[in-house]
């Protein structure tokens, strides 16, 4: 079986799949400050895996949105800043009910879908190496 097809499979599912880039050292280390300032460091390439993983199910990594309707991610931080792109992969469902922008996204999908509150985006560092991938989204 494909990986992309497994993983959207489990994902379906509700189990799943992110990669955990380090995970079994930091749930063994002893958190000091050093630690701390790594962790807080973004991520690209775990952002990238999250995406690969979750988010291209539904977005492109372009301007173009998807057959589902959900908008193209590249230059997603000109049309928002990171603390608005945060609050939203952290619950699109709740932010949309009280910021503007948020409910003028969702009211702008063609089919009347909204992106779901996703387990794996109430981990604050998830959130965090995503933006520093979607960082990486820019046009030439």
């Amino acid at each position: 079986m494909k990986p992309y097809l497994l993983s959207s499979l489990l994902y379906l599912a509700g189990i799943g799949m992110v990669p955990a880039l380090g995970a079994a050292e930091s749930e063994t280390a002893a958190p000091d400050a050093e630690a701390s300032a790594v962790v807080a460091q973004p991520d690209v390439k775990h952002g990238a895996a999250i995406f690969a993983t979750i988010c291209s199910h539904c977005h492109h990594t372009d301007h173009t949105a998807s057959a589902v309707g959900a908008p193209g991610l590249m230059d997603v931080l000109e049309r928002h800043d990171e603390a608005w792109i945060d609050q939203w992969l952290q619950g699109p469902e709740a932010f949309s009910k009280r910021n503007e922008a948020a409910r003028d996204l969702v009211a702008s999908n063609p089919f009347g879908l909204i992106m779901p509150t996703l387990p794996e985006m109430q981990q604050e560092r998830n959130r965090r190496d995503i933006i520093a991938y979607l960082k990486t989204l820019k046009s030439e």
